[in-house]
């Protein structure tokens, strides 16, 4: 979630050659004569599926592997509370001249807003007033460019939390307003790139670019534009690949029940998945990009939704919580907002996000409902039901997304994983993507671009 939208200056320039090169596919026909060979894409979600219809356009027979039961990867929507829940990815970052802004107007799908500035933050109970929240916004703000001027004048790079506290140790705040700093940048940079301060590179935590507009959701659930991706394309589920062979101009991928052989093969897997070793390449992946997949850092960011009898919350789109006892559950998102179902959808990212994962429901569903009673009151109902995210141990994933990156490590490892390997094998995911990384449209055009080097 993006709450101090006007800080980001990383991704404000656009790079839109890919984007013109990428978009009138989506629902085309075939339109180039075909080469020789047949290209695997291993992973059905967004980016392989993008390279798949790609490669379809150009007159490429291709098949997609996929280990899951369903399509989406990542993107993964829930309907058994009633209503499309998206436990994924769930935003639009940034919808204007946005490749999935445009496949949702092709598609024909709704999209609703989200207004960060619809906020009520609580302290202890206590609601804020708008500018003490707008004032805690600002100092966090200097706070932070503060930090970033600082870590500029040293030799060696160190984590962003270093920085901030190196400029916290110089300034006078009150005992409030460190708190509303901390919620912000929990909420704001933890929540976003789901890292831990303490982790986050001072020198490269702005990674990337940013396109330009609002962050929309759909109310009808991300999954749709799955839908519409995977039509007509040759997709076999449940084929969890366990080793991907490359050589003499073949690349033969194994998995837990079938053999597949092609001239070529895009790899969509998570860099979490890369990182497990559960797929083994043979040969070897060069020693450079086994470097890369190492240095780079899988985030976490995980979810707990709240079906509720009826609305006892505020109306406003983000509710934000400080305690005394804090959770690390900053932030709630008002699903009511969107659909007409008493709906709250928790949030919390890095370190905590990975430690919640080994909560028993029952224990979940305490330690969330502590802090809203602390606002609401005792009397509150508790949830009718609740659906949780355990990213990290999906092992279809390991982790949500790539981070942003961790303290001594460069964007040039995202060029290294997505380098092909003997004209054999290309990357494609949002890991890969320099720009545009943890988001869907990177994963998107990542995978474009991989079909395009075949």
């Amino acid at each position: 979630m993006r709450l101090l939208n006007h800080l980001y200056q990383r991704r404000h320039f656009l790079q839109l050659s890919l984007l013109a090169t990428g978009l009138a596919w989506a629902c085309s026909p075939a339109n180039k004569p075909s080469s020789p060979g047949k290209v695997l894409v291993i992973g059905a979600g967004i980016a392989g599926l993008a390279a798949a219809r790609k490669l379809q356009s150009q007159g490429k027979t291709v098949t997609v592997l996929e280990g899951r039961d369903r399509l989406g990867g990542r993107i993964f929507t829930n309907r058994s509370l009633g209503l499309p829940i998206d436990l994924g990815a769930s935003w639009i970052h940034g919808v204007r001249r946005n490749p999935i802004t445009k496949l949702a107007r092709d598609f024909q799908l709704t999209t609703l807003p989200t207004d960060y500035e619809s906020l009520k933050l609580f302290l202890d109970g206590r609601v804020l007033s708008p500018n003490t929240v707008k004032k805690g916004r600002k100092l966090t703000e200097k706070l932070l460019n503060a930090a970033i001027a600082w870590g500029e004048r040293q030799e060696e790079d160190v984590s962003l939390d270093a920085g901030i506290q190196q400029i916290l140790a110089k300034k006078q705040f009150s005992a409030q307003e460190q708190q509303v700093i901390a919620w912000w940048l929990n909420a704001e940079v933890v929540g976003d790139l789901a890292l831990d301060l303490d982790q986050l590179s001072l020198y490269e935590w702005q990674e990337g670019k940013d396109f330009w507009g609002d962050d929309y959701l759909f109310p009808g659930g991300y999954d749709q534009i799955i839908e519409k991706l995977a039509a007509d394309l040759d997709l076999r589920l449940e084929e969890k690949v366990v080793e991907i062979k490359y050589g003499n101009q073949e690349v033969v991928v194994t998995t837990e029940k079938n053999s597949f052989s092609a001239a070529a093969a895009i790899v969509t897997l998570p860099l979490g998945v890369l990182k497990s070793n559960t797929v083994t390449f043979q040969p070897p992946l060069p020693p450079a990009k086994q470097q890369a997949i190492k240095r780079l850092a899988v985030g976490l960011l995980n979810k707990v939704v709240l079906l509720f009898p009826q609305q006892f919350w505020d109306q406003q789109e983000i509710i934000g919580s400080i305690s005394q006892n804090p959770t690390n559950f900053g932030y709630f998102l008002n699903y009511a907002h969107y659909q007409d179902k008493p709906v709250l959808i928790a949030f919390t990212g890095g370190n905590y996000a990975r430690r919640i994962e080994s909560l028993s429901e029952s224990e979940l569903v305490a330690v969330i409902m502590g802090d809203l009673r602390q606002i609401y009151g005792q009397t509150i109902p508790n949830p009718q039901a609740i659906l949780r995210t355990q990213w990290a141990k999906d092992p279809f994933a390991y982790g949500s997304y790539s981070a942003s990156l961790p303290v001594g490590v460069t964007s040039s490892e995202r060029d290294i994983l997505a380098q092909p390997v003997d004209n054999l094998l290309f990357f494609a995911g949002e890991a890969t993507s320099r720009n545009y990384s943890g988001t869907v449209h990177g994963a998107f055009l990542s995978g474009v671009q991989a079909a395009l080097e075949i």
